[in-house]
């Protein structure tokens, strides 16, 4: 019994850190690795009943991932429309990875008491990880958030001096819109090669946020950037045109893209 009800605890736990933060750079494929090793090393314990830790996987990973979803509900309303949908397919993959890890695992069975105690120690790290990784998460997202907030000033401000720059360096507005002559001009956190290509006119993406020039408004040109998603990527909205000045977002005004001031 108290291997059914770790094999359940732990299952859920497993999940709840991609609900509490669905956009972390986490393979899903970990909690279903840490489910087969914990279903392995239960049935090890107690080869006859591996039948219910593959049921107690299923049932642990369906109330993980459905209760997680309605604790931390997606802001994404899109995304959480399809999240009935990954609750399902997750629970079967979960017990179907269960089901072969109870399969291999059940021709071994380990009778002798004192051979059974080595095997607790990886059981029990195995099911603390997902209460570790519920504790870590919140600090560690917002680590990553700071970060980003961080190098998206600079490559906001890096992108504002360069835009300036070759704009008064050669007097014509076009120049502007080569990516290559910004690129030449431009200091701050690095973009890859190939965003130069497509920052104009386009969203480029870089660290969790996304940044884009409209060369073409009517006197002038606009900068924007933001963060990639709602949640966990960035806090904060950059914008800015020919005026110099600094806003917080940009707006379609019938005849241009705008920044519109920040609110105090």
């Amino acid at each position: 019994m108290v291997l059914v009800v770790l094999s359940v605890v732990a299952s859920a736990l497993f999940w709840w850190p991609l609900c509490i933060q669905t956009n972390l750079d986490v393979p899903r494929s970990i909690p279903l690795v840490l489910i087969a090793l914990r279903t392995g090393l239960a049935t090890a314990l107690s080869r006859k009943h591996w039948p219910r830790f593959v049921f107690a996987s299923s049932i642990g990973t369906f109330a993980g991932l459905f209760g997680g979803y309605a604790i931390w509900p997606n802001p994404d309303g899109i995304a959480a429309s399809y999240e009935p949908f990954v609750v399902l397919v997750m629970t079967v993959e979960a017990a179907f990875t269960s089901l072969l890890a109870g399969l291999v695992a059940r021709k071994v069975s380990v009778q002798n008491e004192n051979r059974q105690h080595p095997l607790w120690v990886p059981l029990l790290c195995c099911a603390a990880f997902g209460p570790i990784a519920l504790a870590l998460t919140p600090p560690l997202v917002a680590s990553r958030v700071a970060r980003n907030d961080r190098l998206a000033a600079e490559r906001f401000a890096g992108l504002k001096n360069a835009v300036e720059t070759t704009w008064a360096g050669s007097g014509d507005r076009s120049a502007i819109c080569d990516g290559e002559v910004l690129k030449e001009h431009y200091a701050g956190p690095p973009f890859s090669g190939q965003d130069w290509h497509y920052f104009v006119g386009n969203y480029v993406k870089a660290d969790g946020y996304v940044f884009g020039i409209y060369c073409h408004e009517q006197r002038g040109y606009t900068i924007d950037a933001f963060p990639g998603r709602e949640k966990g990527e960035g806090t904060r909205r950059f914008c800015t045109d020919e005026s110099g000045r600094v806003g917080c977002e940009m707006t379609w005004n019938r005849s241009r893209y705008a920044c519109i001031p920040c609110s105090k």
